[in-house]
């Protein structure tokens, strides 16, 4: 009995430590994806991305099919926000691992002011995929902060 516990209490974190290793990766993508957002680094956004990849407005869905249709769309959404617009800081993120290639990232998001306020919270659902062993976005769908869910 003990050496049977003993070997799940060693196994058991073999077998779980490998999400949480995947599940790191994917948050530290989202905080370097919203460094470059911050930036309007265009070419490192294209980059966090695997093409075709489709962006869920409310109002429309933009579909992409190569880097340069990417990069208009990230210009579209950067052109919109307003001039007193200085960054975007996450306020959750919440990762779920469907399997070895496919994940989601639930998250909320806070837009600030060039004076430090806080003007705008949004929440986003990001899908990505696993392609020679690094996570790569396919979709994002903004949504209501209010319908904020946890992924657990």
């Amino acid at each position: 009995m003990k050496f049977s516990v003993n070997i799940i209490a060693f196994i058991l974190p073999i077998l779980i430590f490998p999400n949480e290793v995947e599940k790191n990766k994917i948050l530290n993508i989202l905080a370097d994806y919203n460094y470059d957002f911050i930036k309007a680094d265009y070419d490192a956004i294209i980059d966090y991305f695997s093409l075709p990849a489709s962006i869920h407005l409310q109002e429309e869905t933009i579909n992409t099919n190569n880097p340069r249709q990417l990069k208009s769309a990230y210009k579209k959404i950067r052109k919109g926000l307003p001039d007193y617009y200085s960054h975007s800081d996450w306020k959750k993120m919440d990762v779920k691992i469907l399997n070895n290639e496919i994940a989601i990232a639930n998250t909320m998001f806070s837009r600030y002011k060039k004076n430090g306020e806080v003007y705008f919270t949004g929440a986003a659902l990001y899908y990505f995929r696993k392609i020679n062993n690094q996570w790569k976005i396919l979709s994002v769908t903004p949504y209501k902060p209010y319908n904020y869910f946890d992924l657990n």
